[in-house]
């Protein structure tokens, strides 16, 4: 499977149409659309950084695709990669993050947090709450 049906099936596999992954990573939908259908070359770093950022995955993924880094050994052999825990707590303070493009403000990440917060607080009460009864 060559960059152009792995891009194309990616899209897919989120969910999105061609015209969703170009409002969320900035790219236009006809060099998407181009894209796709192997009409264009291997985008740049640059472009790969952008729908990486619209597809919600990793962007060494998408430049190993691409074939601008070798795949990890680990990878190669096949075996699993295991992902590297993050405390998100840590990671929203910590970070300059965007969300469908849209740039987080401080206030924007405390109420992350804090709704973060709320959802797991609940979850931990039932689950504590379903053990003593």
């Amino acid at each position: 499977m060559n960059f152009y049906e792995k891009l194309r099936d990616m899209r897919k596999l989120k969910g999105f149409t061609i015209r969703e992954l170009a409002d969320r990573s900035g790219v236009s939908s006809a060099y998407i659309s181009q894209l796709e259908n192997g009409n264009r070359g291997v985008p740049s770093p640059d472009v790969l950084m952008k729908l990486s950022e619209g597809l919600n995955t990793p962007y060494s993924n998408l430049m190993e695709i691409a074939g601008y880094l070798e795949q990890s050994a680990d990878r190669q052999q096949g075996e699993d990669y295991v992902k590297p825990r993050v405390n998100l707590r840590r990671f929203l303070q910590e970070n300059e993050l965007i969300f469908d493009g849209m740039e987080l403000t401080e206030q924007d990440k405390e109420w992350v947090e804090r709704m973060l917060t709320v959802l797991f607080w609940k979850d931990k009460l039932k689950k504590d709450g379903s053990s003593k009864e």
